[in-house]
């Protein structure tokens, strides 16, 4: 008797082990170009995707924060504060030494979101705003309305983030283009005086072509996107909650 309780039990907790084994959610491995949203759920169109893709995409050229979107289907018990760190960390999301990557998760059927930053991102936006957030797009997740509340809270940490983390480079390309058009008015001035002076204004091709190839080196340079993850960490806090 003694032994078939003791095989009993330890087909129970084999049982227990494989199930749990089985059951632990593994983060994706990293995309050779990371868009900013990742929905694993299925529950976003391609339309929606699309312009949440756009919207983030602009606002990390604009200030270099990087937030990353995953949503998924079931968390199979692991803790959603620990699993968004640790794909934050996985995907190395924000700045290698700005670590100003920001990760919103969410789990369909387990009903909870969590966001979570990078440790740049920490002192402005603390636990309490973020779980403001969450209580603010709550309403919306209880009627599955998950495209609306990712956009209100993106818009959210925008406003928070605002005039933070300004992108360096995003400056340059402001003052290019106003190199631009000053070198096309150069061009101009120079093409009318010499045409009143009788001088043969084809010397001005070279100028032309000039502004040509540089125009369209900054078109390219605004339109490129290698896509997120360049070495953020994180660790930096956040919240989650249940909807």
């Amino acid at each position: 008797m003694k032994k078939i309780l003791i095989i009993k039990l330890l087909l129970i907790l084999l049982l227990i082990f494989t199930n749990s084994v089985q059951g632990q959610l593994k983060i994706p491995e990293n995309p050779k170009k990371i868009y900013p949203v990742n929905d694993y759920a299925g529950v976003l169109s391609d339309i929606q995707i699309q312009e949440l893709n756009k919207r983030l995409i602009q606002y990390s050229k604009k200030t270099s924060t990087e937030i990353l979107i995953s949503i998924v289907r079931d968390l199979y018990g692991e803790d959603p504060n620990f699993l968004a760190s640790k794909w934050g960390n996985k995907w190395h999301i924000g700045k290698k030494y700005k670590n100003n990557g920001i990760i919103i998760l969410l789990s369909i059927n387990d009903k909870k979101i969590s966001i979570q930053n990078g440790y740049g991102i920490e002192p402005y936006l603390t636990d309490f705003t973020t779980r403001r957030i969450i209580q603010k797009i709550t309403p919306l997740l209880k009627k599955h309305l998950y495209y609306k509340a990712i956009d209100i809270s993106s818009k959210e940490i925008f406003r928070i983030m605002k005039n933070e983390y300004i992108n360096k480079e995003n400056k340059k390309n402001h003052f290019s283009k106003w190199n631009l058009v000053f070198s096309i008015g150069v061009f101009l001035i120079m093409f009318f005086f010499l045409c009143k002076r009788g001088i043969d204004p084809s010397l001005l091709n070279i100028l032309f072509l000039t502004n040509i190839i540089f125009k369209k080196k900054y078109s390219d340079n605004e339109d490129r996107f290698d896509g997120f993850g360049e070495g953020g960490n994180f660790g930096g806090g956040g919240s989650c909650e249940n909807w």
